[in-house]
């Protein structure tokens, strides 16, 4: 039963429904978390739409700042959230809150570190947005996982919408108060983290409020070892996958420069709108504790990618021909489009995978692409420049996805549904 449908009667409970109760099923609908997800993605997209307003090596900065603080979580996060979405049902009982936090807390700090070092690598950005805003997403990160365990899809999901209109907002107070200074909308960036962070810390604090004093934890010592062995082993694998997806765009940064970094950025931003579907379903696949048995839904996550990623590359050449700055755009998107869909599949195959196989199979398959992955960027971006990171890009998302199919299909029993 869908989160939308949960509290609806059956059908014999109430044949005549009333007009209130209609309407309020009209309403659920309307703002289903899968709604609500691509809605904020949707914001998310209009603001990385209205930063064209910059100039090209302004909007460089803001996407150093961004690339810097999202790679630094990724890294320094140690992977929390999703480790937190695959635990079984209890395991926060059983382990107690002081564990939690503490591993919070760790995550926190090597996340700012992460970020301070990328952003000396670029070569472009603020320490304090890059570092603050790190800090500011391992919180939102893991944080609502926890919020997403308990099925509170639809507050979470409704939380990112609104940071997004607030972001939206603040892009453009700045055009129409004529500060195009990528360093003052890369504090806009920062304030809309800590922001979204501290709603979502509001709202699971509320949550525990609700469930009441906690039983004494009944771990064992071998337990909380086993964690800190599955969090290397899953946040491996996880650090390997963001190292392909973001990576690239530090070393754009470092060799071709801000201005080319700002219209790379904005053809990727404008390609993840066809992950969307993916990432709503692989949440739900690891917030599952059925094991994740049944049809595999990738087919249908990319077919629902293909039209929103051919929409994107169409918007970017609009964009092109109102902005001359970034006409190039539009090109670097066909180029990623391939590789925006074979991600679109990865992320539901790993999510499987991960589930059928736990965090060793998706680590391997991780560290498979990225054995690809940097050494091509390295040999690539240097020399053919953004081009050459679109193309190193798709290639590696393509290895991603082909390496999580053929493993799942290891994985298959007959006890699994059709892979």
């Amino acid at each position: 039963m869908s989160l939308v449908n949960a509290d609806r009667p059956s059908s014999g409970a109430d044949p005549t429904p009333s007009p209130g109760r209609r309407a309020a099923d009209l309403l659920r609908r309307l703002i289903a978390p899968e709604r609500l997800y691509i809605g904020a993605l949707g914001l998310t997209g209009l603001a990385a739409v209205l930063s064209v307003a910059l100039p090209p090596a302004e909007r460089g900065e803001l996407s150093a700042n961004m690339v810097s603080a999202t790679l630094g979580a990724a890294i320094g996060g140690l992977s929390l959230d999703t480790f937190l979405l695959s635990r079984p049902g209890g395991w926060v009982f059983s382990r107690g809150r002081r564990w939690v936090l503490a591993m919070l807390a760790a995550s926190i700090l090597l996340s700012a570190v992460a970020a301070g070092l990328l952003i000396a690598v670029a070569g472009i950005g603020s320490y304090l947005v890059g570092v603050g805003s790190a800090a500011g997403l391992t919180i939102f990160n893991t944080v609502s996982s926890i919020a997403l365990r308990r099925k509170s899809f639809l507050h979470v999901y409704a939380m990112r919408a609104v940071s997004g209109a607030v972001l939206v907002g603040g892009y453009i107070a700045l055009y129409l108060a004529g500060q195009l200074d990528g360093g003052l909308w890369s504090m806009v960036w920062l304030a809309v983290q800590w922001l979204s962070a501290l709603a979502v810390c509001a709202l699971v604090l509320g949550m525990a409020r609700r469930i009441g004093p906690t039983p004494t934890p009944e771990a064992t010592v071998s337990e909380y070892r086993a964690d800190m062995a599955a969090v290397g082993n899953l946040h491996l694998g996880i650090f390997a996958q963001m190292m392909t997806l973001r990576f690239n765009q530090i070393l754009v940064a470092r060799f071709v420069g801000a201005g080319p970094l700002g219209v790379y950025a904005l053809a990727v931003a404008a390609l993840e709108f066809a992950q969307a579907g993916a990432v709503v379903r692989a949440q739900r696949i690891l917030a599952s504790r059925d094991g994740a048995d049944g049809p595999d839904p990738t087919r249908a996550v990319v077919k629902a990618a293909l039209p929103v990623a051919l929409a994107a590359v169409l918007g970017l050449a609009v964009l092109g021909y109102l902005r001359p700055e970034y006409r190039h755009a539009w090109i670097l998107g066909l180029v990623l489009l391939p590789g925006s869909l074979a991600t679109a599949a990865g992320k539901s195959w790993s999510a499987l995978l991960l589930k059928r196989r736990g965090e060793r199979a998706t680590t391997v398959v991780a560290m498979i692409t990225l054995a690809v992955a940097i050494p091509a960027y390295f040999a690539i971006i240097p020399w053919a420049g953004v081009i050459g990171a679109a193309l190193a890009s798709t290639l590696a998302y393509a290895v991603h996805a082909f390496a999580s199919r053929a493993s799942l299909r290891r994985a298959q029993s007959p006890n699994h549904g059709t892979v």
